[in-house]
């Protein structure tokens, strides 16, 4: 749960390939021959320890097979964190701000681009210590344990550069109430990364970025308890572990 799974299937001749799993259509990236087709899979943390069945439709344009496959979810071990928020920023905890924000998330990064911008591991957002983990559970200002920590915080003081931890296109530079300055970046085949609470940005809309490239500075504008960067990497529109990026290659 909470990580990325990929699924690599190679037909014998040109082919087109859907399918579904834990309820979700799934996103196919074919290569130009049509007969190397790749799924990212992100599993939704909380998903349940259990097996659960992945299928395929696999079709030549005469014929269609199906296939079907057991997938194996397994805990993430989570651990949890109290959390005590900057005086003046309680309203942020509203759940339906919380929501009106994920909304607007969510039209950009569930769209599929078939392109792969990215070409090997992810590197660091920043060079600055992980001080929490992707995951936890957390409690706000002495609350229940009800929300989870959807990506990875990296601590910092105010102006840290930030870094381009792979290839790919911004598609959102944005002031949001609760993840403060923010930009998104598309590294292709489903994959997105946020990068949340800076105090510059400085890409546009629509620039091409490199991996290495400072696209900005960390900051303590949102949600915060403090200067920190917040990034998250959403795998086919499920946020997911950000740091499994840096430790496993999903490229070819």
């Amino acid at each position: 749960e909470g990580e990325t799974a990929q699924v690599v299937l190679t037909t014998n001749r040109t082919a087109s390939v859907s399918g579904e799993f834990l309820q979700r259509s799934l996103n196919v990236a074919t290569d130009t021959a049509g007969m190397t087709h790749r799924i990212l899979i992100g599993i939704p943390i909380f998903t349940g320890t259990g097996v659960y069945t992945l299928t395929l439709q696999i079709s030549d344009g005469t014929t269609t097979d199906n296939l079907t496959m057991n997938i194996q979810v397994i805990s993430g071990g989570y651990g949890q964190e109290t959390i005590q928020l900057i005086e003046g920023r309680e309203e942020l905890l509203t759940p339906a701000v919380e929501e009106e924000e994920l909304k607007l998330l969510r039209t950009v990064m569930t769209k599929f681009n078939p392109d792969r911008y990215f070409v090997s591991r992810f590197g660091l957002p920043a060079a600055a210590s992980l001080t929490s983990a992707f995951g936890t559970r957390r409690s706000y200002n002495g609350g229940a344990f009800d929300r989870f920590h959807s990506g990875a915080d990296f601590a910092g003081v105010p102006g840290t550069p930030i870094l381009a931890p792979a290839d790919g296109q911004v598609v959102m530079v944005d002031t949001l109430n609760i993840r403060g300055k923010a930009t998104l970046i598309d590294h292709g085949w489903g994959v997105y990364t946020g990068y949340w609470h800076q105090n510059e940005i400085y890409v546009q809309l629509g620039e091409r970025v490199q991996v290495g490239q400072v696209i900005g500075t960390i900051g303590s504008t949102g949600r915060v308890t403090g200067a920190h960067l917040h990034w998250e990497i959403w795998v086919n529109g499920v946020p997911t572990d950000p740091m499994q990026w840096v430790q496993e290659s999903f490229s070819p």
